[in-house]
Order: C-alpha cells, then structure tokens, then sequence
C-alpha cells in the first residue's frame, strides 16, 4: 500500500509500505479521507522541541483525521463489520491507503480509542470525526447563558466550526476577530453579530466600546499565538469571566497573561480534554455534521489525492485564499 512520510523540513513523500496486519481484536480499515489538521504542520515545519524530535524521528507518519470503510474484521470485534463505514480517533499514519483500527483498545493516549458509524447520507470527506469531536467538546464546554456577550480571537476551521455550535439568540453579541475579511464575511454567516480586523482597528479598544467599558462574558482564543492569548484575556469582564483556550500551540513560546488574573473561570478543552464521555462527543458530532449545524460544505474547501500531500501541507500553511479546510482523499483519482 501506499503512505506519506514526513522526510525532512517541508518535504513529503509518498512510498510503498506492506500491508499492516491486523490481530483477533483489530479491523482493517480503507483510509477513504483524512483531514490535515494545523498540529501536523509542527511536524512539517520539523519545530518540535529536541525532545519531541528525539521522540518523533524521520521519516514521520502523521494523519489523525481519518474516515474510511472496514475492509476485514478480527474475530473479537463484535460491533464492527465488513462494509461499515467509520472514523473518529486511530492513532496517527493515517494519510495512507490503510489503517489498523483496535475498538477495544481503551488505553490509546490515555483514553483508548474512539470509533463510531458514520451515518448514511454524510460523504466521507465531510466525516472527519477527530476534529468535529473537539469541536462538539468545545461548544459543550463554552455554554453561553442568557444575554452574554462573547468574543472570539481566530475564524479558520475550528474558529467558524465553533460559531457555527456555539451562536445562538441568546447571545446578545458575537464579537469576532480575524485578519482576513473573507473569512470574517463566513464568520457572519456562521452567526457572528460582529467583526473586527486587527489590521484595521484596535480590536480590544472597540470590543470595550462595544460592551461599554465592561469587557465581554466569555473570550475564545482558536489560534494559538501570544498576541492573541493576551487579546482574550485584555477585553474579558472582572468577574465571573470565562476563557476557551483552543489555539493549538505549535512551539515554545512566551505570553503575557497577566490580564487573565481577573478572577475568571478558565476553561481548556484543547482537543476533547474537557470531555468525560469521549464516544459520547463522537456520536454528537456525527449527528451535528447529519443535522448541518457543522455546515461541512462551506467548512472542507479543498480535497487532494496522496500525491498532492506537499501542496496541501502548502495551502495549510499558506492560508490559501478561499481555504479552511483540507482532506487528503487517498483514492481519489
């Protein structure tokens, strides 16, 4: 079969690797899609810590994003068959044309692995469990009340998948920041009240015009950079504040978080860590992609083949106009 490699900074290969086998307890799954995530571009970019290089030597496999159909069964999977079509959390190596799946396993960083069906109607590459998972994570954790106000720093994919969860009626604004106008344009349409370009204006000043002096309810950093770790932390409210930290954090770094000792409650459900019910996250998401509250056809704009990794590492990286989210599609032609 065939797989990507991480070989060297910036630089993917595709090679010809045996077939993995598969034990009593495992499935054989046909990789049909796998999402490329903003974490795997650490990898890419090789800017891990010496110690995460000495830990993840090249050539690398990554790909965590996969949705695929099970192609053989171990005679212990019980609520698996052949022709299922599944995704949710594997393990990493997953841009290749097969993956070993274990159901049972349920110690898989530390809370097994998560695997459930994706429901008829929903196209495989709009079935990327993982990051829909953390996403359904993130708007359960967040629970806007009556009347709040919230701003939010970042409106890539996670950014616009979670207005899409977390915007409502309820909430009196939905303040939203990013540097690129067409993005911000989705935003709006995901359910964003209002938006700021930090290019454009001074974007704590005008979210403390916007609610009077008083700073927002509730402030969401989904990019993980230290300007705006502090921005969520400048504009939230002195008391009973709370702050979402999803912004993947691809490397070393300072921040100043000296305006997050307001007394808030800080949340960070990066990933599905808030979650106590992981399957339970995978199984609402799969009916949130079913029911478009994840609007998955505005949300994946581009799909590649295997050949096409470096270009869309590339786009990725390069914010692509008109690009939020990628899938590699290991069988398309």
């Amino acid at each position: 079969m065939r797989a990507a490699f991480i070989v060297d900074t910036k630089k993917i290969e595709i090679r010809d690797v045996p077939m993995p086998t598969y034990t009593d307890d495992e499935m054989l799954v046909k990789v049909e899609a796998c999402g490329v995530c903003t974490s795997d571009m650490a990898s890419f970019l090789n800017s891990y810590s010496e110690e995460m290089k000495k830990r993840m030597p090249m050539p690398r496999r990554v790909g965590h994003e996969p949705a695929g159909t099970v192609v053989e069964v171990g005679k212990n999977v019980k609520d698996f068959k052949v022709g299922d079509r599944v995704t949710g959390i594997f393990g990493d190596g997953c841009f290749a044309e097969y993956v070993v799946c274990a159901p049972n396993d349920k110690e898989m960083r530390g809370h097994g692995v998560i695997v459930g069906k994706i429901p008829d109607g929903i196209p495989i590459e709009h079935a990327i469990g993982e990051p829909m998972m953390c996403l359904t994570s993130i708007a359960r954790t967040t629970q806007p009340e009556f009347g709040d106000t919230i701003f939010q720093a970042g409106a890539g994919f996670m950014g616009l998948g979670v207005i899409a969860a977390v915007a409502s009626p309820l909430v009196k604004e939905y303040i939203v920041a990013d540097l690129e106008d067409w993005r911000l344009d989705l935003a709006k349409k995901m359910g964003a009240t209002i938006t700021l370009n930090p290019k454009k204006c001074d974007v704590v000043e005008e979210v403390m015009k916007i609610t009077e002096g008083k700073g927002v309810d509730i402030s969401i950093e989904v990019v993980g950079h230290p300007p705006t770790m502090k921005m969520v932390g400048d504009v939230l409210k002195t008391n009973r504040g709370k702050i979402i930290a999803v912004g993947w954090h691809q490397a070393p770094d300072t921040y100043e978080l000296q305006s997050w000792i307001k007394s808030p409650i800080i949340y960070s459900p990066q990933g599905i860590g808030m979650s106590t019910d992981f399957q339970s996250e995978l199984t609402r998401a799969l009916w949130a992609i079913k029911k478009d509250i994840f609007p998955m056809k505005q949300l994946v704009t581009h799909t590649y083949t295997l050949d096409q990794m470096n270009e869309a590492f590339n786009d990725n990286l390069g914010r692509t106009p008109g690009y939020i989210k990628g899938v590699v599609m290991p069988w398309k032609k």
